[in-house]
């Protein structure tokens, strides 16, 4: 029934399955439940399903159209690389046939890498965590231009996001694979042992906000016309890793505390990449 009947004036869909691990060509076959149907009847079909089933959904989605995209930019001398951490904490090439869609992380030029749906642990508890955060940013930062990107070292970004990771608490369906994360650090810089970075302070947001009558979780610490802009401008060979410390005030739903908040966004040059934290070995 979910692979290719069409049902006329069936425009609602409930999807359930929810696996282990989730393998492309498996979903991508059930994803014809809709049936061959016109756009009209697109436009109002609606589906419905559990969140961790539709983040499962959106990487999958990601993964495909950086393919297709990798494809179409330049036919004849198209790349992409799919890449793993192997037992030696090495990047390695693995087979496309390996991948599963469990935990998959796309790597295309500008692409913006960040934890989300996540809630800090209590003040008491990341007390210490902040104030190492803290003295590793702020020693980094020139005292002269503090507002603008410079240069760090690899490992400190590294020791950066994973002192960062100790602070969240994740709500279901939501994850931060921390392990990725460093290892797209690592590839994009390619052999250089630094990345930029751009560091904000004093920020506040709610974390939770309404959008089109559904409560969502906060999803942009960065702003697109500005820290998107010098991002951009400042990351064309390597990534840039931006910090945002937020105030964390309890009126905005969080937990009375403040957080640094990290976005990684991939170089301007960037090949088409597929890392994969699960394979089929």
């Amino acid at each position: 029934m979910d692979r290719g009947v069409t049902i006329e004036n069936l425009i609602g869909f409930y999807y359930g399955r929810r696996p282990q691990r989730y393998q492309q060509d498996t979903v991508l076959q059930h994803s014809r439940m809709y049936g061959n149907r016109s756009r009209a009847d697109l436009a109002v079909t609606r589906f419905y399903t559990a969140l961790p089933i539709y983040e499962a959904m959106k990487r999958i989605h990601e993964f495909d159209t950086a393919l297709r995209e990798g494809l179409e930019r330049d036919a004849e001398n198209a790349e992409v690389v799919f890449i793993r951490k192997d037992p030696r904490d090495r990047i390695i090439p693995c087979s496309p046939n390996k991948i599963l869609l469990s935990r998959v992380t796309t790597l295309v030029p500008h692409k913006r890498l960040l934890p989300i749906g996540f809630q800090t642990q209590a003040r008491t508890a990341i007390s210490e965590t902040m104030k190492t955060l803290d003295g590793l940013i702020f020693d980094c930062q020139p005292i002269d231009e503090p507002d603008e990107p410079f240069l760090i070292d690899l490992h400190i970004a590294k020791l950066i996001v994973s002192e960062v990771a100790k602070m969240f608490e994740f709500e279901d369906g939501f994850e931060w694979d921390l392990k990725a994360f460093k290892a797209a650090m690592e590839y994009l810089t390619q052999g250089d042992s630094r990345l930029w970075c751009l560091v904000r302070t004093n920020r506040d947001a709610k974390r939770l906000r309404m959008d089109g009558g559904r409560v969502r979780f906060f999803n942009a610490p960065d702003t697109a016309h500005v820290e998107g802009v010098i991002a951009r401008r400042t990351a064309t060979n390597l990534p840039m890793l931006m910090l945002f410390r937020f105030n964390g005030h309890k009126g905005d739903d969080w937990r009375g505390s403040p957080f640094w908040w990290p976005v990684l966004v991939a170089p301007q040059n960037t090949k088409t990449a597929i890392f994969a934290s699960d394979t089929l070995d």
